[in-house]
């Protein structure tokens, strides 16, 4: 009963971790031109011969966020892979899942506390996500790591 409330927990992180990831994405999306004027900047920077104009600056802003969109969906993808593993009793899986969730709650501690938030309501949505996010595995890894939960990770034992 306890993984099975736990998959249910790890399957909403997967879902906070994609309203996070497009929270987040049309935040930049919304900054753009603040972007694509600090590459220019650093691009000529680096080598005053080159000179690209802001609309090619600008497209290649959106194959950014597009490629950052299909990676992210990806890592989900990948997360929820391990989330089923999880649920099939596959320990090396449960030990990814409880990793990754610890790793969630370090990255979420940040954002408790307000720092490196920028502001309107992208940068909302997406740090609320990642509190919740963070709550989500907290409880996920506890019900995955008691006693009973011990049990159902166990391999089977053989009838000889």
């Amino acid at each position: 009963m306890d993984v099975l409330t736990a998959f249910q927990l790890l399957c909403g992180v997967a879902a906070l971790g994609v309203v996070n990831l497009f929270a987040s994405l049309a935040t930049v999306y919304g900054d753009r031109a603040t972007y694509v004027d600090q590459l220019m900047r650093d691009m000529r920077a680096q080598d005053p011969t080159l000179d690209f104009s802001a609309s090619t600056m600008d497209a290649l802003m959106l194959v950014a966020l597009g490629m950052s969109a299909l990676i992210g969906l990806g890592v989900t993808a990948l997360y929820l892979l391990f989330v089923f593993k999880m649920r099939r009793g596959r320990n090396w899986a449960r030990m990814l899942v409880t990793m990754a969730g610890v790793l969630m709650v370090f990255l979420a501690v940040p954002t408790l506390f307000g720092l490196g938030a920028g502001g309107g309501a992208g940068a909302m949505v997406s740090g609320g996500a990642s509190i919740l996010q963070a709550v989500l595995s907290v409880g996920a890894v506890v019900l995955m790591h008691r006693t009973d939960s011990n049990r159902y990770f166990l391999p089977a034992v053989k009838e000889q």
